[in-house]
């Protein structure tokens, strides 16, 4: 086994259990697993199970308890069959937040198999999953940027929230260099630009201390005044990044 499993042994057991439920083929853990960025308890599982076939309904709902029956916070997995896995647009199912759904496997979640992929069986990454060019990787990063946090900009109050500031930020740095340079950096690498982008020196430490585990606790002057500062950065570096060319 891949030592990089060793921070989340939940993986590989979940990776056995659901193997003939839902007619796995090979399976990989993606995102900070790979990265050497995981944190336990606040880093997202980002799992991908590649199937022989698509999911009938009675697997779906075979599926859906077992999800439950594991119970694993933050632990996401795409399924996606093999006969459709060339397609960027098509909508697989997906277990996120609780709950089954569908959504495409996204460009950038395609990037980071092939470059931090940790295989937990089957064969590698880049023998399964096609490769994404430099330009639609840029593309697939301002989709991240357009489809959720050009509306979060407009909602002063969200900006309030741990969530919003951590995520928002980190995410904004990724793209910044994945639209520049053509490649993914960790979300580490990502906290550690974020004054050239802006932020203060005081926020940056602050969201590198919550994502290391550490409670941060601010009074409510300082989380006004941090989200004045975290929405203008955020207005101000979107425009630039989904500027047309």
């Amino acid at each position: 086994m891949d030592q990089r499993l060793s921070v989340a042994p939940v993986v590989p057991r979940f990776a056995a259990a659901i193997c003939e439920v839902a007619g796995v083929t090979a399976f990989y853990a993606g995102g900070s697993i790979g990265s050497g960025d995981y944190h336990p308890g606040i880093s997202d599982l980002d799992l991908v199970a590649v199937l022989g076939a698509p999911l009938p309904r009675a697997r779906r709902e075979r599926l859906r308890q077992l999800h439950r029956t594991i119970g694993a916070a933050r632990l996401h997995c795409a399924y996606v069959p093999l006969t459709e896995i060339s397609d960027v647009s098509a909508k697989h199912v997906n277990w996120a937040h609780e709950r089954m759904f569908r959504r495409p496997l996204s460009g950038i979640s395609r990037a980071e198999l092939h470059q931090f992929g940790v295989t937990v069986y089957g064969p590698p990454p880049a023998a399964v999953v096609p490769a994404v060019p430099r330009a639609a990787l840029a593309e697939a990063a301002r989709v991240e940027l357009r489809g959720y946090w050009t509306g979060a900009v407009r909602r002063a109050r969200v900006w309030r929230t741990d969530l919003h500031v951590d995520l928002g930020l980190t995410t904004l740095s990724r793209a910044d260099v994945t639209i520049a340079e053509g490649r993914l950096i960790t979300k580490r690498e990502a906290i550690d630009r974020l004054p050239a982008l802006g932020v203060s020196a005081e926020l940056t430490d602050e969201i590198r201390r919550r994502r290391a585990g550490e409670r941060v606790e601010l009074p409510e002057a300082e989380i006004r005044a941090r989200a004045v500062q975290v929405r203008r950065v955020m207005r101000e570096q979107l425009a630039r990044l989904l500027r047309p060319a």
